[in-house]
């Protein structure tokens, strides 16, 4: 398998997985990186820097396209 790389962070497990689910729609494969984790533990989301939604680095470009048309990532990735 293919190397990930993390696209977006989401404050909030919700919309990090309405993200996924856009994704996946269009075809991609799509992660939300420790979801089960940080929902048990919600104190340690901002520490991780959020919900991190990852897809393989192949289809990274592809995915912030999607992303940004639905307005579910900002318009600049660091």
């Amino acid at each position: 398998m293919t190397d990930l790389v993390v696209i977006a962070r989401f404050r909030d497990a919700p919309e990090a997985h309405i993200a996924r689910s856009l994704l996946e729609s269009e075809g991609l494969l799509a992660f939300v990186a420790e979801s089960e984790a940080l929902g048990a533990l919600p104190h340690l989301i901002f520490g991780q820097g959020g919900y991190r939604l990852q897809v393989p680095e192949e289809d990274a470009q592809q995915a912030l396209d999607i992303l940004r048309d639905a307005q579910l990532a900002p318009p600049a990735e660091e």
